[in-house]
């Protein structure tokens, strides 16, 4: 892989998930230095560090639960302590609603905890990383959003993520007004993606999903990874607008 990010820092949130830890490996092997945002999962993240290392890219890891309501400023705080700049930045941290305890909480539970760790903070967030940006010569904020958000589909979880993810897909495309040219906003709408959530799903399920796409098969982190470098790169500066579906080209939509 060439280095072509040499020189560029990526703040990932999320970093320790399925996705989060391919974005990681494959910025810092295009030479990127790395922030890594973990929630409690410090142990994966000096495993993703010391692979950062390795990689001859720098990196270094905060901690921070989203849950909290004032969980931008304090992963801020750290953050200016320790970067001068975010050149790249990348909301990949999400709730996981299928935890035990997660499950078994009321639908209204679910939807506020939902809605402060996968909207309130990345916009917050990024409101404030995208002025920086714009102020200090440009740079790439991603959101990801679901495929679901335009269909639907008639479970609890579906309502749950629709709304979230509705949410953000919403506010980046109105973010996206002010910002340009300095910053780009990317919003990747994923469709079925094989993280550590689809390893424990049934067979019949994981079948139905690769039906579900017209390449007959879940999306996976590298599809998403690699996605996020090229949205990044200097090849796709001309490409406008924030929505890229990842889905396979899901059937009956297009």
């Amino acid at each position: 892989m060439s280095k072509q990010f040499t020189g560029k820092t990526v703040l990932i949130t999320g970093a320790t998930g399925g996705i989060g830890q391919q974005i990681v490996r494959d910025f810092s092997l295009a030479g990127a230095d790395v922030l890594l945002h973990t929630h409690k999962n410090t142990e994966t993240a000096e495993t993703l560090l010391n692979e950062i290392h390795r990689n001859g890219a720098n990196g270094k890891m905060f901690q921070c639960d989203f849950s909290e309501t004032n969980a931008a400023v304090q992963l801020l705080k750290q953050i200016d302590k320790a970067a001068a700049q975010i050149d790249i930045f990348v909301n990949a941290a999400g709730l996981d609603l299928m935890t035990p305890d997660i499950a078994a909480m009321p639908f209204g539970k679910k939807i506020q905890l939902l809605f402060q760790t996968d909207v309130f903070v990345p916009i917050q967030l990024s409101k404030i990383v995208g002025k920086r940006m714009k102020d200090t010569g440009g740079g790439t904020i991603f959101f990801f959003s679901w495929n679901g958000v335009r269909y639907g589909w008639n479970t609890e979880t579906a309502q749950l993520y629709g709304a979230a993810k509705g949410a953000v897909a919403g506010f980046s495309r109105s973010l996206a007004e002010g910002l340009p040219p300095e910053v780009r906003i990317r919003t990747l709408h994923l469709g079925w993606i094989a993280t550590r959530w689809g390893a424990r799903t049934s067979d019949e399920f994981k079948r139905l999903g690769s039906c579900d796409s017209l390449q007959n098969r879940w999306g996976t982190p590298q599809d998403v990874s690699q996605t996020v470098l090229f949205l990044s790169s200097d090849a796709s500066s001309f490409i406008d607008g924030t929505a890229v579906y990842l889905d396979g080209t899901k059937r009956g939509t297009r």
